[in-house]
């Protein structure tokens, strides 16, 4: 019976530690407050197509990383970036990657052109994005100058 006891007693810690982990452990948003703000600008403007009007699909993200030199393992979209983004330590690693995420902007914005010539009715939607895109690109220059180049 006392070994029942002893279980018991153990089974009940063990259950508190893990209630207090549930409270006390460092959440994903707690963790990436240690990120510069550009690196949460930049997730935050990537991860959301209404902001950026590109969708980048993890595909997306291991060729941009594979176009710099690096290589991602697959996870959440989020994980992805915040990957590439730590692996970047000099100044033209840091140009070498906004280059590459440019250049699949503009490629998107190729994509977008074509088929608002091909379908009219689409121009405008189309249109939208295309801005948003074009802002998403100024956006990477302004981050860009603001750091220095500079990187984590």
């Amino acid at each position: 019976m006392a070994d029942l006891e002893n279980f018991r007693e153990e089974f009940n810690e063990l259950l508190d530690k893990y209630a207090a982990c549930d409270t006390g452990c460092e959440t994903e948003e707690e963790m990436e407050e240690d990120f510069p703000d550009y690196i949460i600008e930049l997730k935050t403007k990537m991860l959301s197509p209404a902001k950026c009007g590109i969708y980048f699909s993890k595909k997306d993200i291991r060729k941009i990383a594979a176009d710099c030199g690096e290589n991602i393992s697959l996870k959440q979209r989020d994980r992805m970036i915040t990957d590439l983004l730590k692996s970047i330590f000099e100044p033209a690693e840091m140009e070498r990657l906004f280059d590459t995420i440019k250049g699949q902007i503009d490629l998107r914005i190729t994509y977008y052109d074509e088929l608002s010539e091909a379908f009219d009715q689409s121009t405008p939607f189309l249109e939208v994005h295309k801005r948003k895109a074009l802002a998403l690109k100024k956006s990477l220059d302004r981050i860009y100058k603001e750091s220095g180049g500079t990187v984590l």
